[in-house]
């Protein structure tokens, strides 16, 4: 008989698998590129963080607080995601982000927010939209980190500010969901 505790991990490893997040064979590479994603994003880190303590402001993340994206199919999980991932491109694809961070550690970030666009490409030609209610309060919660940036002159501690918030929520975008229809 096998000890319990190998049981256990042997559950949480099933459960932090990729498996769940999308269709077989695009799962694994999603999983690498939201890591590569993750990881370019802390390489920006420019400004010690204690420096902009004063600059902290919230920003409420629509697929943390409120939204129930559980129960949304896959489709619509990973259209509203792709939709995400393009507004953080064009957030720190700007003249005012190419000024805040070193060249090459931002080209990475867009170069790999672009990969992970690719590989969610196939879903999203499916037809399958994001929700109008979770698509209006995405397009909110940018809007905030531009308005932001504007009111800040774009600073170095409001860019720090919008990276590590970036940093937290995009890997809690949950993309397992609901398989069927509505």
């Amino acid at each position: 008989m096998l000890p319990v505790h190998l049981f256990l991990v042997g559950g949480v490893m099933l459960s932090c698998s990729p498996a769940s997040s999308l269709d077989s064979g695009k799962s694994g590479s999603l999983h690498l590129e939201r890591s590569e994603t993750a990881r370019f994003l802390a390489e920006l880190r420019s400004v010690p963080g204690h420096q902009c303590l004063r600059d902290r402001t919230d920003f409420p993340c629509p697929w943390k607080e409120g939204t129930n994206i559980t129960q949304m199919t896959l489709g619509e999980t990973t259209s509203c995601y792709s939709q995400t991932l393009r507004q953080v491109l064009h957030l720190f694809d700007t003249e005012a982000s190419r000024a805040a961070w070193h060249e090459r550690a931002l080209d990475q970030l867009l170069s790999s927010l672009w990969r992970e666009l690719q590989v969610l490409k196939r879903p999203r030609e499916q037809g399958q939209s994001c929700p109008l209610p979770f698509a209006l309060a995405i397009r909110t919660y940018f809007r905030g980190f531009f308005r932001y940036l504007k009111a800040k002159a774009h600073s170095a501690c409001s860019w720090e500010i919008v990276r590590v918030q970036l940093q937290v929520d995009l890997p809690a975008f949950p993309l397992s969901a609901r398989r069927g229809p509505r």
